[in-house]
């Protein structure tokens, strides 16, 4: 009997620990539980912040966006009403391609004063070269070299522009072959040539269109700076120097050069202000 008691109060012993461990498991499991719960609400409370944050981040950037747009409202305003002042002293001067077939003596009267330079873009003188053989090269969009809104195609007008463009590329080659020294050609990337014997260009990678190229050869002249477009006076006009006139009648490039500050008159203008000839 002792002994069954002894197994009795064994197994009770037994059963009691077996439900302490039972107590002490549910307790580990419901701690663990809690402890997962905490867990899962710093992280929903930390996401939550997170948010909050980037909310907040991009409010800031919004507002910093607004001061910006503002700013450079503003700037272009005060743009807008700069007064710009050319101080001409022409001494470069550039003639696009219809000036050698509409003006050809007045040019050839300007290169004999022995006053100014006469700078060739390369690309006019390959829009000669395809006019004299009878190719209507005035291409590019713009009217190329200056069209103008001439129509340089076929029949009659076509034949005589074919003519006048043969008799200025003589005259280029016969003064480039003589080394005439106010005669020069220039490259869209700003090269001077000193002969023309070889001149082709590619200009298939230059943005714009053959307008373009030729006003890119008077910005060669145009050296400005930062500190030249500051008024002398607060409030006053902007004075820019120029030594080039582009000499043209198109009326898209002169739109153009104006612009970007580049003096521009037509050859029977120029001539009468000059009073050469």
């Amino acid at each position: 009997m002792a002994t069954t008691t002894s197994l009795n109060h064994s197994a009770e012993r037994g059963k009691r620990k077996g439900s302490q461990t039972e107590r002490e498991g549910d307790d580990v499991i419901v701690e663990a539980e809690s402890s997962l719960s905490e867990e899962e609400e710093e992280e929903e409370e930390a996401a939550a912040g997170e948010e909050g944050d980037s909310e907040s981040d991009i409010r800031e950037l919004r507002a910093r966006r607004s001061v910006l747009t503002n700013r450079l409202a503003e700037q272009q305003k005060r743009r807008d009403k700069i007064q710009v002042e050319l101080e001409v002293r022409p001494y470069f001067l550039v003639p696009d391609t219809n000036g050698f077939i509409d003006h050809l003596d007045g040019l050839k009267t300007l290169l004999q004063s022995a006053v100014y330079i006469l700078v060739v873009p390369l690309i006019v003188i390959t829009e000669l070269d395809g006019l004299a053989k009878g190719q209507d090269s005035f291409g590019g969009g713009g009217g190329g070299g200056g069209g103008g809104g001439n129509n340089h195609g076929n029949g009659a007008h076509g034949r005589a522009v074919q003519e006048k463009a043969r008799q200025a590329v003589a005259f280029l080659e016969r003064g480039f072959e003589a080394r005439e020294p106010g005669l020069r050609a220039l490259t869209s990337r700003g090269n001077q040539l000193e002969s023309i014997a070889f001149r082709s260009e590619d200009t298939s990678g230059q943005q714009g269109n053959n307008d373009d190229v030729i006003l890119s050869c008077c910005l060669h002249y145009c050296k400005d700076k930062a500190k030249d477009f500051m008024s002398e006076t607060r409030g006053g006009p902007v004075r820019l120097h120029r030594e080039v006139v582009l000499l043209t009648d198109d009326r898209n490039l002169r739109v153009k050069a104006l612009t970007r500050h580049v003096p521009v008159r037509d050859i029977p203008a120029f001539l009468s202000w000059a009073k050469v000839g």
